[in-house]
This record gives structure tokens, sequence and C-alpha cells, in this order.
């Protein structure tokens, strides 16, 4: 993946901090089973000693090395279980001496096998991502702050139900994909007029799904093909990031100036992360027949498969402009 260096630098930093608070809380476990346990720091004080005993074996070079080494590493076991016994018997769990990793793949390393291992690459994700939203609101928006007071409750809309109805199931169903996200998840598509919500909706899932420990990119279309265009759409970061982001929430759909170029990239985009079972939210403003005319068919397509969610009601930017 085309990161950049930046990135990996910052990754092999973290990682470093990791292991720096896992050897920490693991001196503080240790000294405080030495106090509590006394029993233990002799069993650990043999255990130790057993290394002594390795080195002498290798330096004796006898005849009868293997089967010396053999017993010794029976005993070495012996106290480890008699370790495990005592912190069990003592409430401990039997572990709890053990070396801490966050990830055991690569025992916070960052490398398996000479390759940067997954839990590595996904802090390069995440730093870089942070970096592409660090200009957007992500963390301004709740669910809890949405009201459904600008909603009239009076009059029935053009789906049947009041818009006060329509709107309080389209925010009780954002709230439960946001509850309920994981990997692989379903795509969204939220249609309707400016001003009525679709962004705020989208920022509340992208900050309760960023709070639940996934990378999730946010941004506009017109902003996001920019930087791709900046890129000239040769696989760089900013398509990396954006093809394998856990959640990918486009807004402004439409709003792009009209171009050849541009929809074929949204067609490859969103249909590399579908085909990777990775979920996509996307806002517009069109309707179908707008975007049926706007977009090729492949990328409409695209569009029918995923769960839509239609948003009424009166503008309530201008609403609160007038309070």
């Amino acid at each position: 993946m085309g990161f950049d260096s930046k990135y990996f630098s910052e990754a092999e930093n973290e990682l470093s901090d990791i292991r720096l608070r896992n050897s920490e809380i693991l001196d503080r476990r240790a000294e405080e089973i030495s106090v509590k346990l006394p029993e233990i720091a002799e069993l650990r004080r043999e255990l130790s000693g057993t290394l002594g005993k390795l080195i002498a074996i290798i330096t004796e070079r006898a005849d009868d090395a293997r089967e010396k080494i053999s017993a010794l590493e029976k005993e070495n076991l012996a106290l480890q279980e008699r370790i495990r016994t005592v912190l069990i018997k003592n409430g401990y769990p039997s572990d709890y001496l053990s070396p801490i990793y966050n990830c055991k793949l690569c025992r916070d390393t960052g490398i398996v096998d000479d390759r940067y291992c997954s839990c590595f690459m996904d802090i390069v994700k995440r730093r870089a991502a942070e970096k592409l939203n660090s200009t957007t609101p992500l963390k301004l928006c709740t669910f809890d702050d949405f009201s459904l007071a600008y909603y009239d409750d009076t009059l029935p809309t053009e789906l049947g139900p009041t818009a006060r109805k329509v709107m309080a199931a389209n925010l009780e169903t954002c709230r439960r994909y946001a509850e309920n996200f994981h990997l692989p998840y379903k795509s969204l598509i939220m249609r309707g007029k400016t001003g009525l919500g679709k962004t705020h909706l989208s920022l509340s899932i992208a900050s309760e799904v960023l709070n639940r420990g996934y990378n999730v990119i946010y941004g506009s279309v017109p902003d996001l093909l920019r930087k791709l265009d900046k890129e000239k759409f040769e696989g760089g970061e900013v398509l990396d990031m954006l093809e394998t982001a856990d959640l990918l929430i486009l807004d402004d759909l439409g709003a792009e100036m009209d171009n050849k170029l541009y929809v074929s990239v949204l067609y490859s985009l969103i249909n590399a992360r579908m085909n990777a079972s990775l979920p996509t939210v996307i806002n517009t403003n069109l309707t179908i027949k707008e975007l049926e005319k706007k977009y090729d068919e492949r990328l409409g397509s695209r569009f029918l498969t995923m769960e839509e969610l239609i948003f009424t009601g009166s503008d309530v930017r201008v609403q609160k402009g007038a309070e």
C-alpha cells in the first residue's frame, strides 16, 4: 500500500509505547505478588535460576548434556505449573505474571514471518485516516442531539406517515446500524433534500463506530475526488484508505462536477469495497431518477443493493436560522 513513511514511523512508536506500558503493568504485578504471595516470589527465583543451570550444562559439553537439558526442562515446567496453581488458589488468573501482548500473533513487535503484522498495518491505516479526517467534524454530532422536534407530526408525507414518524424510524435505523456495526456489514444510502439531517446522522454513525475501535473515513464526494485527482488516480495513499477503511462515509454524492472519469473512479471504489464486504454509507440530495441520469447503469445497480433511507420534512437549517 502507498502509505507515507511517516505513518510507519508513527506505528512503530505506538507499538513501542504499547510494549512499555505492558512491561510496566507486568512489573507492578510482580511487585504486588512478591508482597502478597512470597511463596511465588521464591518459585520465580528458582525459575530464573534454571537459566544459569542451562548455561552451565552447555558450557560443560558433557556426554549426558541432552539428558540434563531434558531434566531441566521438566523442572522448569514443574515450577511454572506450581506458580500457576498458587495464583489460581489465591484468586488470580493463571497467566497473571505472564508477558502481556496486545497482539499475540507478533507479540507487539509488528513483524510476523518478516512481514508487517496486520496489527501494525491497522495502526498505519488508522493514523493515515486520522490525517484524512482531520478537517471533518467527526465527533461533533451524536444521536442524542438529533432533535425530532423540527419534523412535522400532523400531516402525512408522500411516504405515508408524518415526517416525524419517518425520521424517528431513520434515527433508530442509524442508531442500530452503529451499535451493531461489525464486519462484514451492509451499506446504506440516505436520500433526501438538503437540510434534513443526512449529514448529522452520518456523522453520528461515524462517531459511534470510531468509538468502538473501527477505522472510519468520512468525506464529501467532491472533496475526496479532488484528493484522488491530485494523486492522478494511480492507486496512491488516499485510494488505498478509501478502499480498505472498515467504514467509508461518502457525503454529498452528486455534488461533484459531471465527469466520466469521476464516475469510473466512484464505481471502482464502491465495487472494490463491496467485493471486500466492506460497508459504505452514502448521502445524496438526488432522487433515484436523478442518480440514474447522472451515473451509468453499473454504478446505479450498486446503489440499488444498499439499504435505502428516505429523509423527508422541512429544511432544519432554515428552521434553526429562524429561531
